[in-house]
């Protein structure tokens, strides 16, 4: 890794042991006064500290290879062996590189020249009498940045078992999804003074999983923020590295079916400049069969399709193809694109302008309800090119057209007065299965919001024809188009025909008829006097239709149900007599038993 000339005082504070930093502070205060071979003795004595006490933060690891080769020194040191002692030292470079992988095979040589030039600085038996080993200041300031920048400034992990160490933090669901704080994690790991080696494989590790590999979401979001932090930590060599071997991966490794990863992954991560032209071509035939809307399924929206036709749109030699490919939607589809990215995009990669520009030229032809969807929250320039049309299509709406919008143009002050002057003819000359249809399926959307007086309006309607209408046939609109809005509007007018209600109870004259009958005595069972509850109870045990329905027995549950709460827990005369009844039944009729047992739940233990 290239570095600039880097101050001497910097160096010192690199040093990572405090032994080691104790010698390098010698060797620099030795450099200064020009003594270059005790500057150069020094640096070797920093090194072989540095390295010891690497061993015994390895051996805390649970290393058993730094464990052996600490009670080795310890031995040879205690009982005073010193050739081979000596020994022990001259093997430090080899032992740094295999088995531990603290250093490179270069910069293994370059610790080695290091002892070389030590052994000639310590010993002058070493050299030529004649020729005595001169030290000179580069070669000493080489030896002090070699040792520091290749050994004593980095962590005891390098090599192999720093990258497991790495991908095994990463793969931690307590790794840091955020990059500012995975960058912050990795600055006290392997990588904050890592090799080039060990950066590579990182890089290029999480790339060929991110490309390949069908992980849990979660994890690909660790990784990503993993790769993230290690990009912004090494942004040059990062790019270098994907430079060289991105379109590689991608060409040899990634399968058809995984080529949405690579999408996602070049959108993601922006260090690279360049991809081979293969590799482009496969990216762009990838989009162009990109099915956004599922055509069998009446144009539903593809999501996972759409997030990625998104990506790409974030790739400089894609956004051609995504340009071209979004003139060729329907202004339906175009509508749902826009919807998605509001509510599901926050940052879309199309912008506002590309999208509008499209939609623009579709203004023209568009149906009511399409250009109510292509108005903005916040563009009101974007608005008036709509409101020209719109207030076209408002006059000519159906009555399930403007309730189906309506909550979106009233907030307009422009479409208000226009709208409600339409709402208002469609009401008056509206039929009333008109109505009930439009109150089954639109109430719920205008309440909650400030269009009461709509509803109102509608309420309004509703009464007036339903009280034209042949009592009989209204039940039966009822039945057609029921839900709580309609059931609690025409509740007045059931109890206004009681007698009527009851007299068609007891004349049900089938299954279904009984059912629907008693369903409509459920609705206004408040309303009903003793007389009355009396005459529907006994018209249960004398009409067949009634008691042998498999519907009404539990219906008369709730009855029953409903007439204990309306008179405080107790239960009426008529429902003791009405049980007494039900014991003439069959006694292997599931539900008539059912309803027995309900009924004697409140009654005393005889």
């Amino acid at each position: 890794m290239y570095e600039a000339f880097i101050d001497l005082d910097e160096l010192i504070v690199r040093c990572r042991d405090k032994q080691a930093r104790k010698f390098i502070k010698e060797a620099v205060a030795c450099y200064r006064a020009g003594a270059y071979r005790s500057c150069i003795v020094a640096i070797w004595n920093a090194v072989v500290f540095d390295f010891l006490h690497k061993l015994r933060e390895l051996e805390l690891l649970g290393d058993k290879e730094a464990l052996k080769l600490l009670e080795e020194f310890e031995k040879l040191s205690s009982e005073k062996k010193f050739k081979e002692l000596w020994q022990f030292e001259s093997d430090i470079p080899k032992k740094a590189l295999n088995p531990f992988e603290l250093i490179s095979i270069v910069e293994m040589s370059d610790i080695e020249r290091l002892f070389e030039d030590r052994s000639r600085c310590a010993h002058p038996s070493m050299t030529s009498l004649e020729e005595p080993f001169e030290a000179t200041a580069e070669l000493a300031r080489y030896h002090l940045r070699s040792a520091i920048t290749h050994l004593l400034e980095r962590p005891p992990v390098q090599g192999r078992a720093a990258r497991e160490r790495i991908f095994q933090d990463i793969k931690s669901e307590y790794f840091p999804t955020n990059p500012e704080l995975a960058i912050k994690y990795f600055q006290k790991s392997p990588l904050a003074r890592a090799r080039l080696a060990l950066i590579k494989d990182v890089v290029l590790g999480l790339t060929i999983s991110l490309l390949t590999e069908n992980l849990p979401e979660d994890e690909r979001e660790r990784q990503f923020s993993a790769i993230h932090a290690v990009s912004s930590m090494f942004l040059e060599q990062t790019r270098e590295i994907l430079n060289e071997k991105l379109s590689d991966i991608i060409l040899n490794k990634v399968v058809d079916t995984n080529w949405d990863k690579v999408i996602i992954y070049l959108a993601d991560v922006k260090n690279w400049d360049t991809l081979t032209e293969p590799c482009q071509l496969k990216a762009l035939a990838f989009i162009e069969r990109l099915n956004m809307f599922d055509t069998s399924r009446y144009n539903y929206l593809c999501e996972q399709n759409v997030y990625i036709f998104f990506k790409a749109a974030q790739i400089s030699f894609l956004k051609e193809a995504i340009y071209v490919k979004l003139q060729l939607l329907t202004l339906k589809q175009l509508l749902s694109l826009k919807e998605f990215c509001q509510e599901k995009l926050q940052n879309s990669s199309i912008n506002e302008e590309v999208m509008e520009s499209l939609l623009e030229k579709a203004i023209p032809q568009a149906s009511f309800h399409e250009l109510v969807s292509m108005i903005s929250k916040d563009n009101n320039s974007w608005n008036e090119k709509i409101y020209l049309y719109l207030m076209e299509k408002i006059k000519e709406a159906s009555l399930k057209g403007i309730l189906r919008n309506l909550s979106e143009i009233t907030q307009e002050e422009k479409l208000l007065k226009i709208t409600e002057q339409r709402l208002l003819y469609l009401l008056e000359n509206a039929c009333l299965e008109e109505l009930l249809e439009v109150s089954k399926y639109y109430v719920y959307e205008l309440s909650g919001s400030n269009l009461e007086s709509a509803i109102e309006l509608l309420k309004t309607s509703i009464i007036k024809l339903s009280q034209q209408v042949v009592f009989d046939k209204l039940i039966l609109m009822k039945s057609n188009y029921s839900n709580e809005f309609l059931d609690d509007l025409l509740k007045p007018i059931l109890i206004e025909n009681l007698p009527k209600i009851v007299s068609n109870f007891r004349l049900s004259y089938s299954d279904y008829d009984a059912a629907f009958n008693a369903n409509i005595l459920l609705e206004i069972a408040d309303s009903l006097n003793p007389a009355q509850w009396e005459s529907i109870l006994k018209a249960f045990c004398e009409n067949n239709q009634i008691y042998g329905s498999s519907r009404c027995p539990g219906i008369f549950e709730s009855l029953f149900n409903q007439s204990i709460v309306l008179n405080k827990n107790s239960v009426q005369p008529y429902w003791l007599s009405f049980r007494e009844n039900l014991n003439t039944f069959h006694i292997s009729d599931k539900n008539i038993n059912r309803l027995k047992q309900v009924i004697d739940s409140y009654l005393p233990i005889k």
